[in-house]
C-alpha cells in the first residue's frame, strides 16, 4: 500500500514538473531524488518569470496612459523579492519600449 502511495506521487510531481519544465523551456536534468524541492524551485523560476512579465507590462501600460511628460524608453531595476518559496532572489528587470514612428 505504501509503495502504491509513494509512486502515485512521484508519478504527480514529476507530470507537474515536466508541464513546469515545457513552460519555462528548461532542458536540465531532473533528480532522481527529492522531487518536492526541485518542483519549489521550478516554482520560484515561473514567479520570476511572471514578475519580469508584469514589469514590462506595467511599464508599456505607463507609457501608454501617460497625460503629459515623458516615460524613459529603457528601464531598469534589480528587485530584490521573496518568490513562492523562503528564500529571496535578487532578479534584473528590464523593459525597453519601442522608438515610435513620426507620422511623416
Amino acid at each position: 500500500m505504501r509503495d502504491g502511495f509513494a509512486a502515485g506521487a512521484s508519478a504527480s510531481l514529476n507530470k507537474t514538473i515536466a508541464a513546469m519544465e515545457s513552460f519555462l523551456e528548461h532542458k536540465g536534468d531532473r533528480p532522481a531524488r527529492d522531487l518536492r524541492n526541485y518542483l519549489l524551485a521550478q516554482l520560484g523560476d515561473l514567479a520570476v518569470k511572471w514578475y519580469r512579465r508584469g514589469f514590462s507590462r506595467g511599464h508599456r501600460e505607463s507609457d501608454k496612459q501617460k497625460r503629459s511628460g515623458r516615460i524613459r524608453r529603457i528601464l531598469r531595476y534589480d528587485a530584490t523579492r521573496e518568490f513562492f518559496t523562503d528564500d529571496e532572489r535578487t532578479v534584473h528587470l528590464k523593459s525597453t519600449l519601442k522608438k515610435k514612428r513620426s507620422k511623416g
